[in-house]
């Protein structure tokens, strides 16, 4: 027999689709949170739902290596969903007042080495695979990994317009390369690079969702986007590369940085990408 608490996440998620016109990307998302918040908390039913409940899924993301900030984030989806059924006047024993933010800290520069890369591969499907090695090998945001059209590639060159809307370009790998054309070609793709099962943009949350789920599989938990940008840079430089290569190949968000560092390798991208991927 079906626990409550399904239907309760379906009646919430059709209110997000249909009354709060979310994106298909944002309520996969949502989804996500929520079937592991059933998991972590063990409750069956939205009626029941505790403080004690809470707290148990609270600990259960902690002992799994979620950071803070990623709880914190999961929280709130949580809280918007009780917040709803609580004005449709469902009457929950849990007390919402009680539940407080965690601190957070400093934000953790996580990132992961080339070995721990090839690892998470494994686990990937076609797509994910591919999203994983071009933020790997061109160091983009998820932004910038998002947006990718196919007249922003010019063989193993992308060019796009990076953070402060500033002109960038980047490099992939040979091998990247030959994977990319390979997924061109099969999904017939034309424009966007990354579609969604209705043939149409990939939003950034569904792409969040295909990074993240290949590290969870591998056993590396806490993923988020941006340690992949980190990973990139950390890679460099393990590999030998100079402070000043390492800004012109990530792109430095302060633009007089950015200007100063680029002077003098303008026109020498591709071969220092050449070197040290």
């Amino acid at each position: 027999m079906s626990k409550p608490i399904y239907g309760q996440v379906e009646e919430y998620l059709a209110y997000c689709r249909y009354t709060r016109r979310m994106s298909e990307e944002t309520i996969r998302s949502k989804a996500h949170t929520y079937q592991h918040f059933i998991i972590g908390s063990g409750c069956a039913d939205l009626s029941k739902l505790t403080n004690a409940d809470f707290d148990k899924w609270v600990r259960y993301q902690s002992e799994r290596g979620v950071s803070p900030r990623a709880i914190n984030t999961r929280m709130a989806n949580i809280l918007a969903m009780l917040r709803y059924f609580r004005e449709m006047g469902l009457d929950m024993p849990i007390k919402l007042p009680l539940i407080h933010k965690l601190k957070e800290g400093p934000a953790r520069r996580r990132y992961y080495t080339r070995d721990q890369i090839n690892r998470v591969l494994k686990y990937s499907d076609e797509m994910g695979g591919l999203m994983i090695r071009i933020c790997f090998d061109a160091g983009l945001r998820i932004s910038e990994l998002t947006n990718l059209r196919l007249d922003n590639f010019f063989g193993r060159r992308i060019t796009f317009v990076g953070k402060g809307f500033k002109a960038r370009e980047s490099y992939i790998s040979k091998n990247t390369e030959k994977l990319l054309q390979k997924y061109i070609k099969r999904h017939d793709i034309t424009d966007w690079l990354w579609l969604n099962e209705h043939g149409n943009h990939m939003q950034k949350d569904m792409v969040r969702i295909h990074l993240r789920e290949p590290f969870e599989k591998a056993g590396l938990t806490d993923f988020y986007p941006h340690s992949l940008r980190h990973s990139f840079a950390t890679d460099l430089q393990a590999k030998g590369a100079s402070l000043m290569e390492i800004q012109a190949m990530v792109g430095h968000a302060d633009a007089a940085t950015t200007q100063r560092y680029l002077h003098g390798l303008d026109g020498h991208l591709e071969k220092l990408f050449l070197k040290y991927q």
